[in-house]
């Protein structure tokens, strides 16, 4: 059975649960099946309340369900972008998969997708730079976005996180590169691993095809002037960085480290990080 949804900017978005539901406990197990049923459950019971609460449970959610693991660990490659199924399947999973399973969870509770953008950042963590992805939320185009994150529970919007650089950002809409307003292309033509997982989705149950929409949402970060974090910002590390994954560009954390320096004197010198298919040490 097919249930249609009724996402803003979808267009004919299918969410077949019964066989998400079915695939989960033939390929992973009766453990799995029960978890992709109560995360059903959720969608189901959260879809009308505030953005701000459906935050909050659907980050709750995906934190509390999904251990950390790496790519290699997991899946024995490298980098490699699970769909919602897969990482609950397994219930482990990497940054990428923490964030693009929270991403879909909030498209499917009617949040609109110009709210939403996955970010790849480079998180400081103690004297390293790490690659890492985000989920971002942004209440209105030009407010300061929200940020949902695996490496603590709490949802801070950007500027209390000043242990996170963007490097750039996208969703179904497009693809930004740092603090720029127009779209630097489409995310699926640039992104392979976006293509591919967004393809295993739809054989699985999930089909969130989006239009192209005249509303975009603009990147409001800004870059924090150096300083020594928080304590009340990195708590629960979760677990080691992942290692030499792609999609970045290839700077050693020295390297890292001076050119965030350099950047924060010009905003030209934010275009130098686009998508690569070089490797960086990642969380």
């Amino acid at each position: 059975m097919v249930f249609l949804s009724s996402l803003p900017g979808i267009v004919d978005a299918r969410t077949d649960f019964d066989r998400m539901e079915q695939l989960a406990a033939s390929e992973y197990g009766q453990t799995a099946a029960a978890t992709v049923k109560a995360w059903r459950a959720m969608i189901e019971k959260d879809k009308t309340q505030p953005d701000l609460i459906k935050l909050e449970r659907v980050n709750a959610f995906v934190n509390f369900k999904v251990n950390y693991a790496s790519d290699m660990a997991v899946w024995g490659v490298e980098d490699y972008w699970t769909t919602p199924l897969e990482l609950f399947g397994k219930g482990k999973g990497d940054c990428e998969d923490y964030a693009i399973a929270k991403y879909v969870s909030l498209l499917l509770m009617d949040v609109p997708v110009q709210k939403l953008r996955l970010v790849y950042v480079r998180a400081r963590m103690g004297s390293q730079t790490v690659a890492h992805m985000v989920l971002s939320y942004f209440e209105t185009p030009t407010a300061d976005p929200l940020i949902l994150d695996n490496l603590i529970d709490a949802i801070f919007p950007a500027k209390r996180r000043s242990d996170l650089f963007p490097v750039f950002s996208f969703n179904h809409e497009g693809l930004w590169v740092g603090g720029e307003r127009d779209s630097a292309g489409d995310p699926t033509a640039r992104l392979s691993r976006w293509r591919d997982v967004l393809q295993r989705m739809r054989r699985e149950g999930i089909d969130p095809s989006l239009t192209k929409l005249s509303a975009r949402s603009l990147m409001s970060w800004k870059q924090p002037k150096k300083s020594k974090l928080s304590p009340q910002n990195t708590a629960k590390s979760r677990s080691s960085s992942k290692v030499m994954a792609k999609h970045q560009p290839h700077l050693k954390t020295k390297k890292i480290a001076s050119e965030h320096m350099k950047s924060t004197k010009s905003k030209a010198k934010t275009a130098k990080y686009r998508p690569s298919s070089r490797k960086i040490a990642k969380r």
